[in-house]
């Protein structure tokens, strides 16, 4: 009586098989530890322009800097100016209203302080109380 075994082909075959599962299941992993760390970089960054933002719309439209107890992430700083909205850059519905008050654009860029790269940027329209006050008193 002879036993079951298996033959030198199907032992081949299986190994084949797995061989290219286990590749494919590698190269899955490696794909998707890269796009978690890319998700992680491109979080942290927002998070970091995030507080800068929350910063910077309490104060003034004299920014300044932000001090280190607000943004205490070593190897980046926050810069923050305002920029004049063009016409064609304020919506129809805001446009020509009566007693409105100007809008100005908050640009807060996220730089490393290494090379002074520029790693991400937020505009924030917001509306000008300081220009408006300065109407006034005029």
């Amino acid at each position: 009586m002879r036993k079951a075994c298996f033959t030198l082909i199907e032992v081949v075959v299986a190994l084949a098989i797995l061989g290219l599962s286990i590749t494919g299941l590698l190269t899955l992993l490696t794909t998707s530890q890269r796009r978690m760390a890319k998700s992680y970089e491109k979080w942290e960054r927002m998070h970091m322009l995030a507080q800068g933002a929350e910063y910077f719309m309490l104060r003034g439209e004299d920014p300044g800097g932000i001090p280190e107890e607000f943004f205490p992430y070593q190897g980046y700083r926050i810069v923050a100016s305002y920029e004049d909205m063009e016409e064609e850059q304020i919506p129809d519905d805001y446009n020509n209203l009566v007693g409105q008050l100007p809008l100005k654009c908050l640009v807060i860029r996220l730089e490393r302080e290494r090379d002074g790269e520029l790693l991400d940027e937020l505009k924030i329209d917001r509306i000008s109380y300081e220009s408006a006050i300065g109407d006034e008193e005029e």
